[in-house]
């Protein structure tokens, strides 16, 4: 295994967790007018794992509350700003990726969203060093379930598709779309999904490196037969 590709949000960073965390601040900062359980609640519903742009969910949030356009903005401004402030990362990130690299794996990055907050995150995270190359769908102009953004992150290091794999949480997004040009796949299980058609499934990011170690890539491409 010659290399591993990783998504951020579900996989590396808690998202669910820093939203929350996130959330919880904002109430207080702002000294919002309604019960903060019933904030928080319904921003993680509108958010919708990441999948809603912000902008959306702070129109909905002002509209069903009846809060000014100024509170509005300041709100959507704040979350550009300091989302990655609240950033946690999975159990054994660190670890995980500390090890992958002494197994002289080149480790890569293929992430949906702003190039800004995007990279704000991994810097948060304290991970962007690991990575020989991150594709942030923005400025890459191309995302998930486009299989291009993985072909162009196996070519920009040299690594054909059957000498790597792929990490992610979302079963089209991530699993389907890499497995369509022969990725090898390992799906870090959640609860947002049943299930995932993945050559793996983890339950932790440890978890990996002895998929990476104990196996050949004969064995693992069983699929292809």
């Amino acid at each position: 295994m010659k290399a591993v590709f990783f998504d951020l949000d579900g996989t590396l960073l808690n998202r669910e967790a820093t939203l929350l965390a996130f959330c919880i601040a904002q109430h207080q900062k702002f000294s919002l007018p309604l019960i903060k359980e019933k904030y928080v609640k319904r921003v993680v519903e509108l958010d919708a794992n990441g999948y809603v742009k912000k902008e959306k969910v702070y129109a909905q949030i002002a509209k069903e509350y009846d809060l000014s356009s100024e509170i509005e903005s300041a709100l959507f401004e704040d979350y550009m700003e300091n989302f990655q402030e609240f950033c946690v990362p999975f159990e054994g990130l660190i670890e995980t990726l500390t090890r992958l690299k002494q197994l002289q794996c080149k480790l890569g990055l293929i992430t949906n969203g702003r190039h800004n907050g995007q990279h704000a995150s991994i810097k948060a995270l304290s991970i962007e060093s690991f990575f020989h190359v991150v594709l942030i769908s923005e400025s890459q102009g191309i995302a998930k379930p486009d299989v291009a953004i993985f072909e162009r992150a196996l070519e920009m290091i040299n690594v054909k598709a059957n000498e790597a794999c792929y990490v992610g949480d979302h079963p089209i997004n991530d699993i389907e779309a890499a497995r369509k040009i022969g990725l090898m796949t390992i799906w870090k299980k959640n609860e947002l999904y049943a299930e995932a058609n993945a050559d793996e499934v983890i339950d932790t990011l440890p978890e990996i490196v002895p998929i990476v170690k104990g196996s050949s890539i004969n064995e693992l491409f069983t699929n292809d037969a």
